[in-house]
């Protein structure tokens, strides 16, 4: 019956569609859609927090190891992006733990661009690789218009993210502290998004988005009673249509993984709302 509702809602959806929902206790879960791979677009700020983490595990790093904002970290082209850095001055003293919450809380460009030329991309895939993720790759840094000329592109798998996420929950990811860090740190994303659409700020999810001209992407936690990992992503010429769709989709998730649903928002909220970002 679920699975039915959730194939009713997609329909005959106009692009490319990845769904993997997973309830966590009682491991039941899905895929649905028409594609698993995507253009990565914003997930791949997870996969450099991973790297991050793996190296303060490892002591090559420390949380309050120092970096200074050098001329060529900022983008040659400007253009509105999701980046707080590009306004900070040159010279400005940031920490590592600066840079990686920066990367996933505002989901800036910079900081992940900063992160990925100090750890290498070889390095974070061979962590990936390490994990056992095959298809999930970084190949370039965000907004390297020589590299997209050439065609490169990084990749998220949306079944790879969700068996990730699984794993973080349960402690596996680098180690049992630096898991429940990381995900503390996804609890923060501060994009209103369509995991975070329909619920109060009462409710604890732990995710990241990535959007693109064509791309939406959310993957993530959300807590509840009952909790559930939800990874979207779609690749579409109507993002307005994909996000109405992973609204509907993850409210059919939270239900059938949650009877009760003190966390939704009501009309009335949803009205409130409207002059605060929502």
């Amino acid at each position: 019956m679920f699975l039915d509702k959730m194939k009713d809602r997609i329909g005959d959806f106009e692009g490319k569609l990845g769904i993997c929902y997973i309830d966590i206790n009682s491991r039941a879960g899905f895929t649905a859609g028409n594609c698993d791979v995507f253009p990565a677009s914003g997930i791949i700020k997870l996969l450099i927090l991973i790297e991050a983490f793996k190296r303060l595990n490892e002591g090559e790093i420390n949380k309050n190891d120092t970096y200074i904002l050098k001329a060529d970290d900022y983008p040659k082209i400007r253009e509105k992006s999701f980046s707080a850095l590009e306004h900070i001055h040159i010279g400005a003293e940031l920490t590592i733990e600066d840079l990686y919450k920066l990367n996933v809380i505002v989901s800036d460009n910079m900081a992940f661009n900063i992160l990925l030329k100090l750890f290498g991309k070889d390095a974070v895939n061979d962590t990936l690789q390490e994990f056992g993720f095959k298809k999930t790759r970084i190949n370039r840094a965000i907004n390297d218009y020589a590299e997209i000329t050439k065609g490169v592109q990084n990749y998220v798998s949306v079944q790879e993210m969700a068996n990730l996420l699984l794993r973080m929950y349960e402690g596996q990811i680098i180690s049992n502290a630096a898991s429940k860090e990381m995900l503390e740190i996804l609890c923060e994303h501060q994009k209103t998004s369509p995991l975070t659409y329909n619920f109060l700020e009462s409710m604890k999810i732990a995710h990241q988005s990535g959007y693109d001209d064509n791309e939406i992407h959310d993957m993530g936690i959300v807590y509840g009673e009952n909790p559930f990992i939800l990874c979207m992503a779609s690749s579409v010429p109507n993002t307005k249509n994909a996000e109405s769709v992973m609204r509907d989709i993850t409210m059919m998730c939270y239900q059938n993984s949650n009877k009760e649903n003190p966390h939704l928002r009501t009309e009335s909220e949803f009205t409130d709302s409207m002059g605060h970002g929502f």
